[in-house]
């Protein structure tokens, strides 16, 4: 059985995914459209970081009407397969922006090699990780905190006028066709019901060392910002700069650097907080628990009904309220003491639950048989 994992490796969890897949035996590729700052590898890059969006439409459809025939499971990611464009259809002041016929017809070529694909018997899955099918207006009025706000996101009303249009069609038309689909983040079970939530995959644990944090000194908070305000980070940062008189800290934000430059700037930190919008945490928490280190994340309670118990029933992060940010931080300032005891917890934590091996066998499983029960089985402690 051949695997293809692609068009996109967000946070690196097909390539993760993909090693532990050929560890158990399997042949598994990751084929990326192109390369990114952030340097995550590929078996095949189609196209240079600097390639313009044409180029890389042209290679990456070149690839998807030739080559992904040559596999058995076609595994993409994002909501996006190799035919598909790289960004949203409806770019602001674009012909499809404003011809909303035009927009489905293209939508629905973007899903002709999916309908080609169960012709001939290719398995397809699909893995979800956020606003590739996260929708805007819905979740601004189902949650109390949430990036989907004017005031966190820039996109926000380009989502609402136009891109929500897009995230239906995908959830309405084009994942029915695949034999699976997964999202990462729980918030996401609420708009695909037919899915089904999946832990990252993104650490491959062996290389990761254990650097408990240190109990002595001032301790160095790490927070990792994205492109925009949707993880909450000018919220964080008010909040600690209210604690500033109160604790002595080193906050170290990265941004803009590669993924290998960022981990050796984890390594040397005491916590790590997440995002406080999402309502659960992101692959940088996983890493961060993978060293040992204890983190602090929003998680949003009424998504827990789409989490398996063991891990709701296991979750070591330490839990932040996004309306009450400098008492919940000053909380865990105060309980510094036991941060490493907590890192200890962390490390187990991605041991059992963000296993790549574990998934990658359960998720092997599921190649075989797409119609099975998608079970994780975790390590024993």
């Amino acid at each position: 059985m051949k695997i293809l994992h692609g068009p996109v490796n967000v946070g690196n969890q097909p390539w993760v995914l993909s090693r532990a897949e050929r560890q158990l035996g399997a042949s598994s590729d990751v084929v990326a459209r192109n390369d990114t700052w952030l340097g995550y590898s590929a078996d095949r890059m189609l196209s240079p970081k600097n390639a313009g969006f044409l180029e890389t439409a042209i290679r990456s459809a070149a690839f998807g009407l030739t080559r992904q025939w040559r596999y058995d499971v076609l595994h993409f990611y994002f909501g996006q397969t190799f035919l598909s464009p790289g960004f949203p259809l409806s770019a602001p002041g674009s012909l499809l922006s404003r011809t909303s016929l035009l927009t489905d017809i293209v939508n629905r070529l973007s899903s002709l090699d999916l309908r080609v694909a169960r012709l001939v018997n290719k398995k397809l899955f699909m893995t979800l990780q956020g606003c590739d099918v996260r929708l805007a207006d819905e979740g601004n009025k189902r949650n109390e905190w949430t990036m989907c706000a004017p005031q966190h996101c820039e996109l926000y009303q380009r989502c609402t006028d136009e891109l929500d249009h897009r995230r239906h069609f995908l959830i309405e038309k084009v994942l029915p066709l695949f034999d699976q689909v997964f999202y990462l983040n729980p918030e996401l079970g609420h708009v695909v019901p037919n899915g089904r939530f999946l832990p990252y995959a993104n650490v491959e644990i062996e290389k990761f060392d254990v650097t408990p944090p240190s109990n002595q000194g001032r301790p160095k908070i790490v927070h990792a910002p994205t492109t925009g305000r949707i993880k909450g980070t000018r919220m964080i940062l008010n909040a600690l700069e209210h604690l500033r008189s109160r604790y002595d800290f080193d906050l170290v934000l990265v941004e803009k650097t590669s993924h290998e430059e960022a981990l050796e700037i984890y390594r040397s930190a005491d916590l790590a907080i997440d995002q406080v919008l999402a309502g659960w945490y992101g692959g940088f928490a996983v890493e961060m628990m993978a060293m040992g280190k204890p983190v602090a994340c929003y998680i949003r309670e009424q998504d827990m009904m789409f989490v398996p118990d063991g891990i709701k029933r296991e979750l070591p992060v330490y839990g932040l309220n996004p309306g009450s940010l400098v008492e919940d931080l000053a909380s865990i300032l105060d309980r510094r003491s036991e941060w490493s005891t907590r890192g200890q917890a962390s490390r187990l934590f991605v041991e059992r639950w963000h296993n790549p091996e574990l998934i990658a066998k359960a998720m092997l499983r599921a190649y075989e048989r797409p119609d099975s029960d998608f079970e994780l089985v975790p390590q024993a402690k």
